[in-house]
């Protein structure tokens, strides 16, 4: 027998056995860049349930393939909800998101009756608060996948709106923060605390909404209705302790005829003030005048303008006021128009 022959085949065969074997093992996870988490409801995992990645910072939803946030007032909003980093519970109710960048992030988690379809697809008219993780910070600890993040209801209030329309395309969004702005200014109007305090969202059947396991805390609701001629509007919920509160219609910011069209006495104030000096919105923001010639340069001018709606404008008498509640300013003027 030829030895060297032997061992030449033997070792072909260990290379062959190593190779396949490499092949079949799982890949290992990166736990220092990766959030591993479990939603729990009654002292046991929760299958089935939507948990949404977001930015700590700015409070928006990140993208599931950049992890970038992502700017509701940039397109539609289904479009946009298509795009979120949202992963769904399995059936002990743990998840996971993997390879995510260096960062500080934040979870949101919340359930429907019956399975999830996207996270503003028409479920109902019932959501149950699941919980919510701020400030996590990424790279973990080296050890961090032998400890969860967990995830639980809040409370055991109950919340119950009705914007009474007759369509299910208005949005809800619930905060533990107020808007930044006055509504009339739309997705715009939520501003980066309310983001930051996000608890739950619902695309509202017929404008209904019941929230199941709400904190004892104030709660913000802002309700958008997408439309040619959009409206929102938003209310505060006292605090909720364990029972039932329902809240009635609140008006929206909008031009139809049924709708609010005059300013809350903030904005009502600064309207005029703005009017006994003789002082317009296009004036102090620098808004040229609409016209078939110079659109573009309009746009590219209203575009600038929405990106910093916290700048302050200096007006007169040592008084000044923020981009955004000028731009509302010029909201409400255009509604009484």
């Amino acid at each position: 027998m030829d030895l060297s022959r032997v061992c030449c085949a033997a070792g072909l065969i260990a290379f062959w056995l190593s190779a396949a074997n490499a092949q079949c093992a799982e890949p290992k996870t990166d736990a220092t860049h990766s959030i591993f988490g479990i939603v729990m409801e009654l002292r046991s995992g929760t299958p089935n349930v939507p948990v949404c990645l977001c930015d700590a910072v700015t409070g928006l939803p990140l993208a599931k393939k950049t992890y970038k946030p992502i700017e509701w007032g940039k397109g539609q909003i289904e479009n946009t909800a298509k795009e979120m980093a949202i992963v769904v519970t399995d059936d002990k109710g743990k998840f996971s998101f993997e390879n995510i960048p260096d960062g500080k992030y934040r979870l949101v988690a919340q359930k429907w009756i019956g399975p999830y379809e996207g996270v503003f697809a028409v479920h109902g008219t019932v959501i149950q608060l699941m919980g919510t993780a701020d400030d996590l910070v990424v790279p973990r600890p080296a050890e961090y996948d032998k400890a969860l993040v967990a995830l639980t209801p809040p409370e055991g209030g109950i919340v119950q709106f009705d914007q009474n329309v007759g369509n299910n395309e208005t949005f809800m969004f619930l905060s533990l923060s107020p808007l930044e702005f006055d509504p009339i200014l739309g997705l715009s109007s939520m501003g980066t605390s309310f983001y930051q305090h996000l608890i739950g969202v619902n695309r509202m059947p017929l404008g209904k909404t019941t929230v199941i396991g709400v904190p004892e805390k104030p709660l913000y609701a802002f309700f958008f209705a997408p439309d040619n001629s959009p409206g929102s509007a938003t209310v505060e919920v006292p605090v909720t302790e364990a029972g039932l509160v329902r809240i009635p219609p609140e008006p929206f910011v909008a031009g139809w005829s049924n709708a609010r069209k005059t300013p809350p006495p903030k904005l009502a104030e600064l309207m005029e003030f703005m009017d006994a000096h003789s002082l317009t919105p296009d004036q102090l923001l620098n808004i040229p005048k609409l016209s078939s010639a110079n659109f573009e340069v309009y746009k590219a001018r209203m575009q600038e303008i929405w990106k910093d709606l916290s700048r302050k404008i200096e007006l007169a008498e040592g008084t000044s006021a923020r981009v955004g509640d000028i731009l509302a300013v010029k909201g409400y003027q255009q509604l009484k128009d």
